[in-house]
């Protein structure tokens, strides 16, 4: 180096000295200071490089109810996993903070611009192997921060096309500036909207929508679909067919939803997985028991035992017999309705007076 410092002009020589203990003279302090430098961010909150800010919020709050420590009392990790998904959140959810983060991972995670021999690091920060360098020509400072100080350095030292010869034409640094400027491309076109969404309704009866099956669909973009409705599908349940929907300007189609609109029956209520319906049976029958027949609304007849002493409005239950879904079978209820004779002869009533009389009934 001797021997080029002798044989190089010495007014275009830089002035090139330390800048004492380490200090950070151009950025502020680095947000990133703080994560483990060996700890990848997007495999912390488990999203893709390309993924949006939309998916990356979403995601950060899943992740956060479901590790958050007053919820694993039992788990002495919760704390610290917490900790560093809501770091990880605040650096990926911030575009400028995101992109420093994506140039320090292209450049091999903590080790960032900064090598064995000294120089910065990915964020300002002093190298590990000396104290920062700074390189002074004619009154203007400028710290190795990837701008063009290096270059004027090589020329300096060995004439206009020399650094350039070194690098065989390339610029490391600019490189970079393009790889940021394709993943700011990438997330912009990540968040531009999709096609449009569609909503529809679709009205079943109270027997369609407990044995399911398949049904035409007229969609307000005219087109139609068979869709497949789900067995014991509730009144207002709303499903989401993806990709079903009007298509953007990219050519991505929306989603299609639908709600189902579930119609009354007129003898039969639903509650839930249940069946409830309203049975009459003489005043005898309450009395000494019976057995009986009920309808279901899948058109089925189940027998029913009444037993004595039976009271109006007690309810009788058949247990799994009511909607059949993808989970399990609700239950039956029968609710007993006793129906008072009106027109009793003189002989029947008084056959009940006097049984009303032996059990002190008046």
């Amino acid at each position: 180096m001797n021997s080029v410092v002798r044989t190089a002009d010495r007014s275009r020589l830089p002035i090139v000295q330390a800048a004492g203990p380490l200090r950070r003279p151009v950025h502020q302090a680095s947000p990133l200071a703080a994560m483990p430098q060996t700890q990848d961010l997007y495999d912390v909150l488990g999203v893709d490089e390309d993924a949006s800010q939309e998916e990356i919020k979403k995601t950060y709050r899943t992740l956060a109810r479901k590790h958050h420590p007053d919820r694993n009392p039992d788990d002495p990790n919760a704390e610290e996993k917490f900790k560093e998904i809501q770091k990880a959140y605040s650096i990926l959810s911030d575009e400028e903070k995101r992109e420093q983060y994506d140039a320090q991972r292209r450049f091999g995670g903590g080790g960032g611009f900064g090598g064995a021999g000294g120089g910065r690091g990915a964020w300002g920060q002093p190298g590990p192997g000396g104290p920062e360098i700074r390189f002074e020509q004619g009154g203007f400072d400028e710290s190795f921060r990837g701008g063009g100080g290096l270059g004027d350095i090589f020329e300096s030292f060995f004439g206009g096309d020399a650094g350039r010869s070194r690098s065989r034409g390339r610029d490391p640094f600019g490189q970079q500036r393009q790889q940021q400027q394709r993943q700011r491309q990438q997330r912009q076109r990540s968040r531009q909207p999709s096609g449009q969404d569609i909503e529809t309704t679709l009205r079943l009866s109270f027997r369609e929508a407990l044995e399911g099956g398949r049904k035409q669909v007229e969609l307000p973009t005219g087109e139609s679909i068979r869709l497949k409705i789900p067995t014991g599908v509730k009144n207002s349940t709303k499903i989401r067919l993806k990709g079903r929907g009007q298509p953007g300007p990219r050519g991505q189609r929306g989603d299609l939803y639908v709600t189902f609109k579930v119609g009354d029956h007129p003898r039969f209520d639903r509650a839930g997985d249940d069946i409830h319906l309203t049975e009459s049976i003489g005043m005898f029958e309450a009395v000494f028991g019976t057995e009986i027949r009920v309808p279901t609304p899948y058109g089925q007849h189940l027998k029913l035992s009444v037993p004595e002493g039976t009271q109006p409005g007690e309810k009788l239950r058949l247990k799994g017999k009511g909607v059949k879904t993808d989970d399990g079978q609700g239950d039956f209820y029968v609710e007993i309705d006793v129906d008072i004779p009106k027109n009793l002869s003189r002989s029947q009533r008084n056959v009940l007076r006097e049984a009303a009389e032996k059990a002190n009934l008046r």
